[in-house]
C-alpha cells in the first residue's frame, strides 16, 4: 500500500465516502444508528484538518485513511469492503511512528474489531470512559488505549 499525504482537493471525497461507509460497523453495538454523522457535517466539529491526515492508496484508488496529532491517534478508516486485509494495520503501523510515545487512542467499547487490531500491535486499555458524539449527541463508552513503547 502506498500512503500518501492528504491533499484537500484530491482525496476529500474519498475518505468522506471510506468514513460514512465505515462508521455504521464502528458504532455497532455501542451506539444507536441516529449516532451516525456524515464525515461532510462533522469533520469541523470533530476537528479532522487540525490533525495529520494520511491516505492509503492500492492500485491507484484510495481505500483507507489514518490521522493523527503528537502523541494520538484520532482517527483510523478502510472501507469495509476490504476490511481484514492488513491495510488498516499498515496505516496503523505508519501512525505510530510517525507519534510521540506513548501513543494513544479512543476507542468505542463493542468496536472489537478495532479494539483487536489495536491489541495486536502493542496497544493495552488504560482505562473504561464515557463520552458524548458530537452532533448527534449520544453517549457511548469507550476504551483508552495507549502504546508505551
Amino acid at each position: 500500500m502506498n500512503i500518501k499525504k492528504f491533499v484537500f482537493d484530491e482525496h476529500w471525497n474519498f475518505i468522506c465516502e471510506i468514513h460514512d461507509a465505515a462508521r455504521p460497523g464502528e458504532l455497532k453495538g455501542s451506539a444507536p444508528q441516529k449516532a451516525f454523522v456524515p464525515l461532510e457535517k462533522c469533520y469541523v466539529e470533530e476537528k479532522l484538518l487540525e490533525d495529520k491526515i494520511y491516505v492509503g492508496e492500492i492500485d491507484n484508488k484510495i481505500v483507507g485513511f489514518v490521522a493523527f496529532n503528537s502523541s494520538k491517534i484520532t482517527w483510523l478508516y478502510v472501507h469495509p469492503n476490504i476490511q481484514g486485509e492488513g491495510y488498516g494495520r499498515q496505516l496503523l503501523q505508519f501512525a505510530v511512528k510517525k507519534t510521540e510515545k506513548p501513543t494513544k487512542v479512543l476507542v468505542l467499547n463493542k468496536n472489537l474489531k478495532a479494539i483487536s487490531l489495536y491489541k495486536s500491535e502493542g496497544f493495552t486499555i488504560m482505562e473504561s470512559t464515557k463520552g458524548t458524539i458530537p452532533i448527534a449527541n449520544v453517549d457511548v463508552e469507550c476504551y483508552r488505549m495507549i502504546l508505551e513503547i
